[in-house]
């Protein structure tokens, strides 16, 4: 592609960095206006809007771009001027955000992320047309990998669709997910910290109507358990419809597909996400299944990205690639992206006899510390903690039973869990690190833990660890992944 003159953003951008500033003072003004509470101090920067208003603009004007046949150059600063000359071939991601007033306007956020450097302002352009956007995406989307990368010789394809998720599906994601207990108890949380009465209010209010329909409801214990029974109901399916909501908000429109070099997913009801993953930014795979999702014959599955530094893409260093599928579209998924013959497993291997022990001992010790300190303090009342003892046992000898690894097909991987399963795995080439630990209940077991070590390893995700292996066993796996990092 030839060069193209210098192109500034859309004329309506200064008004995205000007809401963009405003943002922080929408809840304290909300508050105000609303409940008469809240701090007024916070307030005070708004005398800074009649300064931000001709900076947005000012911004507007000094920001220019040029695409180039194989890279894009951006020139921004009003008194600091800034030139970042961006190849293409450099550009790890591109991602297009939109939200309501993005889309009401037909325009969108553009950001770029690059391997290196820190968080820069260059790197996301607020805001182009949609068109002029996705004409971007385009242009990068189809650059040549750098050469040498383990996908540089695949020929290009069309992209075909892995998954897409219909309401009915987001419906069955709402209800086996606990979302709407989490976005409430940051409701709670919040209304707490602005002095809200609220919280209070609620529980008033509940106990007001238990009250009130107390005859109707009967006497005695049984009516208090009725009543407690109607409003863990009513909770319960509160929170429900909460999650229903939010699974909605987030992946309504969810579509996964795939050509020979990235992974590109786009969802949202009212703010849209259009964003791709280079298949080479894949280190390591979460598959997750819940109680519920069990029930219902679903899973999650997630990856880890080697996110670059910049910090507004954190937050995306984790991609759901399906937040609910059944078995036949997640091994879709997984054998579209890995080797053939690499999942699902064809054998897993167990840990060590006495595993369960390990499992069992840590959390029997503390158990019995705590009931220690109950009947010190209640007396015989104070055993009661002992009654979680046997759940622990079969708990422990359970897991261990289920539990397992795999070390196969240039894939490491790990399950387990009981009453909710996950399994963990990652190809060889992409582990960095691996390192055996032995801790001193593990010595007088003759056990040892394989740790392997991923890119963004430890950020939210659990750790791909072998645990309890024998201990010839876990040096010999040791020096095998050794082995094949060293290749």
């Amino acid at each position: 592609m030839s060069a193209v003159p210098e192109q500034r953003l859309h004329p309506l951008s200064w008004l995205f960095e000007l809401f963009n500033v405003l943002r922080q003072f929408i809840v304290p003004i909300i508050i105000l206006l609303f409940t008469g509470q809240g701090d007024r101090y916070e307030l005070w920067g708004l005398l800074g809007v009649g300064v931000m208003v001709p900076l947005a603009v000012a911004r507007y004007y000094s920001f220019r771009y040029r695409i180039g046949g194989d890279r894009i150059v951006i020139r921004s600063g009003l008194f600091h001027k800034t030139v970042r000359d961006i190849a293409f071939t450099r550009i790890q991601n591109v991602t297009l955000h939109q939200g309501l007033l993005h889309r009401l306007m037909g325009v969108a956020e553009v950001r770029l992320e690059t391997g290196g450097g820190e968080d820069k302002e260059e790197g996301r352009m607020r805001v182009l047309g949609f068109a002029e956007a996705q004409a971007l995406q385009r242009i990068i989307r189809s650059s040549e990998l750098p050469a040498g990368t383990p996908d540089a010789e695949a020929p290009a394809s069309d992209e075909q669709v892995l998954l897409q998720l219909p309401t009915r599906e987001l419906l069955k994601l709402g209800l086996i997910s606990n979302k709407g207990m989490l976005l409430v108890a940051a409701a709670i949380g919040g209304a707490y910290q602005f002095n809200w009465k609220l919280p209070q209010a609620v529980f008033e209010h509940v106990g007001g109507w238990l009250m009130n329909h107390r005859d109707d409801l009967g006497s005695g214990p049984g009516a208090y358990v009725l009543g407690g029974m109607l409003v863990l109901l009513a909770a319960f399916t509160l929170l429900r419809l909460i999650s229903i909501l939010q699974a909605l908000l987030h992946y309504y429109g969810f579509t996964l597909s795939s050509d020979a070099h990235r992974l590109s997913i786009t969802r949202g009801l009212l703010n849209r996400f259009n964003g791709s993953l280079p298949r080479t930014r894949i280190q390591a795979w979460t598959l997750e299944q819940g109680w519920l999702q069990r029930r219902f014959k679903r899973y999650a599955l997630r990856v880890d990205a080697a996110a670059g530094s910049q910090k507004h893409e954190q937050l995306e260093s984790h991609w759901a690639l399906a937040p609910i599928s059944d078995d036949a579209g997640i091994a879709h998924i997984i054998g579209t992206v890995l080797p053939a013959g690499s999942w699902p497993v064809a054998e897993w291997l167990p840990l060590h006899p006495n595993a369960w022990q390990r499992r069992f001992k840590m959390p029997a010790l503390l158990l019995l510390t705590v009931t220690a300190i109950c009947v010190s303090g209640f007396g015989a009342f104070g055993l009661l903690p002992l009654l979680g003892i046997p759940w622990l046992y079969v708990q422990s000898k359970i897991w261990a039973r289920h539990a397992g690894y795999a070390h196969a097909n240039g894939l490491i991987a790990v399950r387990e869990g009981w009453i909710g399963k996950h399994w963990r795995f990652a190809q060889t080439r992409k582990v960095q690190a691996v390192y055996l630990r032995q801790s001193p209940f593990d010595r007088r077991h003759g056990m040892a833990t394989v740790f392997c070590d991923t890119v963004n390893a430890g950020m939210g995700e659990p750790a791909l660890a072998v645990r309890y292996l024998p201990f010839d066993e876990a040096v010999r796996l040791h020096d095998e992944l050794a082995a094949a990092i060293a290749q």
